[in-house]
């Protein structure tokens, strides 16, 4: 059974993910197995399925991100955290209040970065244990295609590298992000032929990308448990 409410959307995420990348790898056999002509009479079946994929993948992520707006959110009410075990930068994350103050206003602005400032000093004085009960929304989820800069909010928000690990993940895992969520947007609003665009990857190059995903995942998955697990409760 799963320690913290988070784990789930995780654990469906990477179901989905999963069932995908063994579809494409099964494809991909029966592909390269075909003859020319079976080629040809598959050609509009395949490229649908490929486009599809782009289409499927994302949405699994976009699934994911809304529902971690909500469940950290749910499992950091159960948690006591101390003011000094969080970050500067997770503070910003989680403690929206803070940073109301900020205006669009050039003039208005200087005042209440000052003032913003002051609040992230004064943060750390009191130690006592945070309330979360404003924290309804973490803010992850904007409506927008999931891409590596969601990721990265996460990775770096909530300084989820352990030690002097390098930064939130690969080039190889970002651009495949990166890569879905691009591509994904093309098809999903027709700003280009969907089977056009799908025929550019093959699927062995698409297997590989939703493999990256599902490793980009499964270790934001394992480092958001760990920070949680950080600040447990010693009852």
């Amino acid at each position: 059974m799963a320690k913290w409410q988070i784990e789930q959307p995780f654990e469906d995420c990477l179901e989905r993910l999963e069932w995908q990348r063994r579809n494409l790898q099964t494809r991909d056999v029966q592909w390269r197995k075909a003859k020319q002509a079976q080629r040809i009479a598959q050609d509009a079946q395949s490229r649908a399925e490929r486009a599809f994929t782009f289409v499927f993948a994302a949405g699994a992520l976009e699934d994911l991100f809304r529902r971690i707006d909500t469940d950290l959110p749910d499992d950091l009410r159960r948690l006591e955290v101390k003011r000094w075990h969080l970050r500067p930068t997770a503070m910003a994350m989680l403690m929206p209040e803070a940073w109301e103050s900020i205006s669009t206003d050039r003039v208005l602005r200087m005042t209440r970065r000052s003032e913003v400032v002051r609040a992230a000093n004064n943060f750390y004085i009191n130690e006592e244990p945070l309330e979360f009960g404003q924290l309804r929304q973490l803010g992850i989820s904007d409506g927008r295609t999931v891409n590596a800069h969601h990721f990265e909010a996460l990775w770096e928000g909530l300084c989820l590298s352990a030690g002097s690990e390098p930064v939130w993940e690969s080039p190889a895992h970002r651009q495949a992000v990166a890569k879905l969520a691009e591509t994904r947007n093309l098809i999903a609003h027709f700003e280009t032929d969907p089977r056009q665009e799908a025929f550019r990857s093959t699927y062995g190059d698409l297997e590989t990308t939703i493999k990256r995903v599902i490793e980009s995942v499964t270790r934001l998955n394992e480092h958001l448990v760990l920070w949680l697990d950080r600040f447990e409760k010693v009852l």
